[in-house]
């Protein structure tokens, strides 16, 4: 029997892919579990792996294609097998009366899976078709459904398409970024297209900072203790793990003991609720060459610190080989992104949907700081966290940063 080659949901909230390449051609063989395309999320380029042996047929997704979660891209035939009639899609249409309802399930960090509502096949006449999960989306939203384009069975508006209006609606320009600009009267070195991951991340970014009113706050941190704790334990623990300690894995052993005091900052929004996970699952920016990439360290707070070292050097050393699974970009419930590396003493970061905040760490740096005797140069380091004010008050993100201090001042009680 024929095999459908689908998009994948890789990511919790994601809705479409960027198409990337095939590393077969149609016709060819291909075996189950070897690489079989790429595409592009928010997060990373992933290697989707074939579903199946046989041959490769019915090739629809091309490089660059933007294409819905669920979508049928391909077929996996055996051998003499003819290929099935294509179901109706945004690359082809079908032409029989009634189609199959298409579902596109939802993950969450959780594990829970929600699933669109069925319509019926068959629209009244003059009245739109839209599943009830779009429709209910889009009065919340005030979008007019009659203004947006279905991908679904002969043109139905699903979730997916009002999810899509929404961003784009977000990232639109004012009136007065549309006008025409002239540009500069010099010589042009590059013309890169905003395409692939790059464009994404542009996205997704203009969809936070549009949507979510960001709160930022920031403090500094003595790293007194926890510098005198790293060079205690970083022979003992490079012995057992083959990795040195930094203090990136103490700021992640410090977070993931936090954050369960703290449930609206381990959140997220969704629709009308506010989902306050049980787990904690960290994400680590980690930058590439060309963009971000987020692998997530899952139920961090069940972590020693041997352990976090090991599957922070394991995560960031795939991620940066490109070797990461779905599942290790996905499910993040809070974000760091630490610049310190760089040189960066503060900053403040955008908000990764659907989280309600994210850390930014700067750079450790000697600062003059009460003392016993007086001032004395301290090992400083700040933290700014940006809170989505939808969800978290000033007071509890003060809160939260309150006993994140305390507790990297005093790390050995996370040992």
């Amino acid at each position: 029997m024929a095999v459908e080659v689908i998009l994948p949901k890789v990511d919790m909230v994601m809705e479409t892919g960027t198409f990337v390449e095939w590393f077969k051609q149609e016709g060819q063989e291909v075996v189950k579990g070897e690489p079989l395309f790429t595409i592009l999320t928010d997060k990373a380029a992933i290697e989707i792996e074939s579903p199946a042996s046989g041959i490769l047929a019915g090739v629809s997704a091309k490089p660059n294609d933007v294409i819905p979660v669920s979508e049928t891209i391909a077929y996996i035939l055996a051998p003499g097998e003819r290929q099935p009639e294509r179901r109706s899609s945004a690359f082809a249409t079908s032409n029989t009366a009634d189609e199959a309802t298409s579902v596109v399930p939802t993950e969450t960090p959780a594990g829970a899976v929600v699933t669109e509502a069925a319509a019926s096949p068959t629209a009244p006449a003059g009245k739109v078709r839209a599943s009830p999960v779009a429709r209910r989306m889009a009065a919340e939203l005030g979008l007019d459904l009659n203004t947006l384009s279905g991908r679904g069975p002969r043109g139905r508006i699903q979730r997916a398409d009002v999810a899509a209006a929404e961003t784009r609606a977000a990232i639109r320009p004012s009136a007065m970024q549309a006008l025409q600009i002239p540009l500069p009267e010099a010589r042009r070195k590059e013309v890169i297209p905003l395409t692939g991951a790059r464009k994404i991340i542009a996205q997704r970014m203009a969809y936070s900072a549009a949507t979510a009113p960001h709160i930022t706050l920031s403090l500094h941190v003595d790293m007194s203790e926890a510098t005198h704790l790293r060079t205690r334990l970083l022979e003992k623990i490079e012995q057992s793990t083959g990795q040195r300690l930094s203090f990136t894995a103490i700021l992640v052993r410090a977070v993931a003991a936090v954050l369960p005091h703290h449930p609206f900052i381990n959140a997220s929004l969704n629709g009308e609720e506010i989902i306050c996970w049980e787990d904690v699952h960290l994400g680590i920016a980690t930058s590439l060459k060309d963009y971000l990439i987020v692998p997530v360290i899952h139920q961090a707070q069940t972590k020693n610190l041997e352990q976090l070292v090991t599957a922070l050097a394991d995560l960031v050393e795939r991620a940066r080989s490109h070797r990461l699974s779905p599942a290790e970009m996905s499910g993040s419930t809070f974000t760091i992104s630490n610049l310190g590396m760089f040189g960066i003493e503060s900053f403040t970061a955008i908000i990764n949907p659907p989280e309600s905040a994210i850390l930014a760490v700067g750079k450790i740096v000697e600062r003059q700081a009460a003392g016993e005797d007086g001032l004395v140069l301290k090992p400083m380091m700040n933290l700014t966290l940006s809170a989505d004010h939808r969800v978290i008050d000033g007071a509890a993100a003060a809160g939260f940063l309150a006993e994140l201090k305390a507790t990297l001042e005093n790390p050995y009680l996370l040992l």
